[in-house]
């Protein structure tokens, strides 16, 4: 039996659409941890001092996505989460339980910056 090559085509993307369906609704499931708190309190600086806040609509991740990836990264428990402009990019900032805070680029989910308790970056 063969399969054309643009059925192979239609067969792929349905595919990833069922997985990115998929990936939405556990997302969606997944509830925030009680330990967070979202948006609240003063931005976390750094060197450059050209944050400002941003708004959940300039995200292409939400809040729960992007804490996943920072306590994924660390290992710890997020602790304070807020979404602002850094650089030309919107990222989550996420302090972790450890002390350490986690900046997650929210359109993308990489890593932007992990900043260890001591202070050095890592």
């Amino acid at each position: 039996m063969s399969v054309q090559p643009k059925s192979r085509l239609l067969i792929i993307a349905a595919v990833l659409i069922l997985v990115m369906l998929a990936g939405a609704a556990l997302v969606t499931a997944q509830k925030l941890p009680s330990s967070v708190t979202p948006g609240q309190g003063a931005n976390i600086s750094d060197d450059s001092g050209d944050e400002t806040p941003a708004s959940p609509a300039d995200a292409q991740l939400t809040e729960a996505e992007a804490i996943a990836i920072a306590e994924a990264e660390r290992g710890s428990t997020a602790t304070f989460v807020e979404l602002e402009r850094e650089g030309g990019l919107v990222i989550y900032s996420i302090d972790q339980a450890d002390g350490s805070e986690v900046e997650v680029d929210a359109s993308s989910g990489a890593i932007v910056e992990v900043e260890l308790a001591d202070g050095n970056d890592d």
